[in-house]
């Protein structure tokens, strides 16, 4: 039982950055199914269920690193949510203080075009137009954050949470409609 608790005690901590807990540079194209495997990996070191034998400061630690972990796979499996943590990997404020009024404009009229639909091949149609609008702000946001431009790398992700937004009304359309 001893050298049970000296094992736990030596129960490594995290680091903070999501990129850093998995070992991958902050990308925002990274290997999937890579992540997942490093999860489980870790996860097989980390999880409470590990440590139940152990003293019970170590069980809160292990509690706090597995969710720490959790939100890290959560958060890199999402592209927007991973997008937001590059940016605070360069102590960037990921969040816009002014939006392009030109863009809030389209996404008005984008949205109008959305509350109107009520045919199946309307809602594809919005939702492919959706999906490139998608495709291109995540490349933009790429372009911007590989050139150390963080400012237009953070105006191009608030505006990939408008797209969002808007794919989720489209979604509940396309339910509605029986897509």
């Amino acid at each position: 039982m001893l050298h049970l608790r000296r094992y736990f005690s030596k129960l490594p901590s995290l680091p903070s950055n999501y990129f850093d807990i998995f070992s991958i540079p902050p990308h925002f194209d990274i290997d999937l199914a890579e992540l997942a495997q490093t999860y489980r990996n870790l996860q097989s070191t980390f999880h409470p269920d590990k440590h139940v034998m152990s003293s019970p400061s170590d069980q809160e630690n292990a509690a706090q690193q597995s969710a720490l972990l959790n939100a890290a796979y959560k958060c890199l499996r999402d592209p927007y949510c991973r997008a937001r943590a590059m940016l605070k990997t360069k102590n960037h404020d990921p969040n816009v203080r002014e939006m392009d009024p030109d863009f809030l404009v389209d996404m008005m009229d984008f949205n109008e075009q959305v509350e109107l639909c009520d045919d199946g091949e309307m809602v594809e149609q919005l939702l492919q137009h959706n999906g490139e609008a998608l495709d291109a702000l995540y490349s933009q946001f790429e372009g911007s954050f590989s050139r150390g431009d963080y400012v237009t790398a953070a105006d191009s992700l608030a505006k990939v949470k408008f797209v969002l937004q808007t794919k989720e009304r489209i979604e509940q359309i396309a339910e509605a409609v029986g897509q």
